[in-house]
């Protein structure tokens, strides 16, 4: 009967401390800090999928669905397929860009889901 009482409170001691300790991980990993990228630097060296946060200006159209990005830390290419419809109007204009890092062979880019000025 000891052994059964002994063994019966091990286990509910195991059970009890894993389910502390996942509950706290869980808890702060996601409030310890944000995942996006918030510079070129931070974005060219995140992985595909990452999240961005840019605030810089656009410095030249590439083509219609592609501008330059700058902003202290470097350039980078920006995909503005659904974003605002006059690339050329907010070329030099300081503008917020949010979307997500995707990747060539070459270099990184970025396809935003929304550009808006300041």
């Amino acid at each position: 009967m000891k052994r059964f009482t002994l063994a019966l409170m091990l286990v509910f001691t195991v059970f009890v401390t894993t389910a502390l300790a996942a509950t706290t991980f869980a808890g702060s990993a996601f409030q310890a800090h944000d995942t996006r990228a918030h510079t070129v630097a931070e974005a060219n060296a995140s992985s595909v999928d990452t999240g961005v946060a840019l605030h810089g200006h656009i410095v030249k159209v590439i083509n219609d669905n592609s501008v330059l990005f700058s902003d202290n830390t470097g350039e980078l290419v920006v995909h503005m397929q659904n974003a605002e419809a006059n690339k050329a109007a907010i070329t030099n204009a300081d503008v917020d860009v949010n979307g997500r890092i995707s990747s060539d062979l070459m270099y990184t880019e970025v396809q935003a889901d929304s550009v808006t000025t300041r």
